[in-house]
């Protein structure tokens, strides 16, 4: 679900040395993209809306579907540094994708500092989730300078035509006809996923409770604005912490931007007394899936921010995450249906206005606070169009009640975290990114402190 003041798309900024070929620019970088895009069916295919919004959209071929309508080139201004680029980039996240073509854009950002250059790869959510947009990388990037690392053959699939408006309206009228079915159906998961839900909350150590998230000033009515900021960390510095205390690398990234928040609120007096809870997307895809869209499962955790040692914070993060998991595993187990699955487009459009009409983004109970999001990416050297890549940085999309989204993306021995932002919401985002930094210092300051301990037996 999205609207015009958060749209549900995601990105990858990646930064480029393109010292590595000589040749290297606009044009070649957009030729690339077109070879490449041979074996990406699903960037070459839009979205046809059902009419009266009776249905779901469908997704069919774009017959007029044009690369330039799609790349761009814009300059980042002087001197290019991460604030310049992070205000261009958070300006182009800010816009939604244009519905009648492909939900995707790249941009070529010409002027980052030391001779650099950034490509900003945009696509809608229904389209890419982490891992799949991991997966997105093995198709338009290769691992040598030279683009020898081609895909495998183009693999035709059936197309998919535009429908007639008749035919969508009678795919929606059967899809009314079992609304009610499915509503019983809804119904009925929606009690067993209560009785399963209470069962774990009776558990010595209980995930949170649902609509039980402290309200902090970040939560609130989102609007058109965005700023993107953006840092990198060490992957052996944090591999080091998970050895040391014998966490996992999630647990370590959770504690560091959970201390960050948590310094962030402290300095502006706006900690809550009770932990803040992230929605943390859990993937449901099955071994080494990586086919193109979305097939995640939100799981909910506390984050511990009311904890102020940071060791004590990553040791009551291993615990919640466990308890979380096994809630979310659970859950996910049965494949329940959700709510958009079951009501028409216009139904669901209209509860959430309602929601935004009475104000309850601001004053309604909240399920979560902010989403955090990791993602394991390649440990070799990936290039594009021969351009060298040095860091790929993930944006996230902000949603209704949080103007806050951390998404983590691992590359090669650097972990590059991309933070976006609703301004009015989130002041300074950038101090975030100073404190995400501080926090691995402190536990990488308490592992030469403290003699090796598990964080799963405290």
């Amino acid at each position: 679900m999205e609207n015009t003041a958060w749209p549900q798309h995601t990105a990858g900024l990646v930064i480029l040395d393109p010292s590595s070929n000589a040749r290297f620019n606009f044009d070649t970088f957009r030729a690339h993209l077109e070879d490449r895009i041979r074996y990406l069916p699903e960037f070459r295919r839009r979205v046809q809306q059902v009419p009266l919004r009776l249905d779901r959209p469908v997704w069919v071929d774009d017959n007029r579907f044009s690369l330039k309508a799609h790349v761009h080139r814009a300059a980042v201004p002087s001197p290019g540094g991460p604030q310049e680029l992070g205000t261009l980039v958070g300006n182009l996240l800010a816009h939604p994708l244009d519905r009648s073509r492909p939900l995707w854009e790249a941009w070529y950002l010409e002027g980052v500092e030391n001779d650099r250059v950034a490509v900003l790869l945009i696509q809608h959510h229904a389209m890419v989730d982490g891992v799949s947009g991991a997966g997105l990388s093995d198709i338009i990037c290769d691992f040598e300078e030279r683009p020898t690392h081609l895909p495998a053959e183009v693999v035709e699939e059936e197309s998919d035509p535009e429908r007639s408006a008749l035919e969508l309206v009678a795919r929606g009228a059967l899809s009314a006809l079992r609304s009610p079915p499915r509503v019983v159906q809804l119904a009925r998961n929606a009690l067993g996923d209560a009785v399963t839900t209470i069962g774990h909350l009776r558990r010595d150590d209980p995930p949170p409770r649902p609509m039980s998230a402290p309200r902090t000033s970040f939560n609130g009515a989102i609007g058109r604005r965005r700023e993107f900021v953006y840092c990198s960390l060490s992957l052996d510095d944090i591999k080091h912490v998970k050895k040391h205390f014998d966490a996992t690398v999630n647990d370590v990234i959770l504690s560091v931007v959970s201390g960050a928040i948590r310094r962030y609120l402290l300095d502006r007096d706006d900690l809550p007394e009770r932990s803040l809870l992230a929605t943390v997307p859990m993937s449901t895809r099955v071994g080494d899936d990586k086919h193109l869209g979305n097939a995640v499962h939100p799981m909910v955790a506390s984050i511990a921010s009311d904890v102020e040692d940071p060791v004590e914070r990553l040791s009551a993060i291993h615990r919640n995450m466990d308890s979380t998991k096994e809630l979310a595993e659970d859950l996910t187990k049965k494949q329940n249906l959700g709510i958009n699955e079951v009501a028409p487009p216009w139904l669901v459009t209209l509860l959430f206005r309602g929601i935004q009409a009475a104000g309850l983004e601001q004053k309604g109970p909240l399920s979560t606070n902010l989403i955090i999001s990791n993602v394991a990416g390649p440990r070799s050297t990936l290039y594009l169009a021969g351009a060298r890549i040095e860091h790929i940085i993930p944006v996230g999309p902000l949603t209704m009640g949080m103007g806050i989204n951390l998404t983590v993306f691992s590359y090669r021995d650097v972990v590059d975290v991309g933070i976006q932002v609703d301004p009015v919401l989130v002041e300074d985002p950038w101090a975030l990114t100073g404190l995400v930094s501080a926090e691995l210092d402190e536990l990488m300051a308490a592992t030469r402190r403290k003699g090796r301990r598990s964080v799963a037996t405290r």
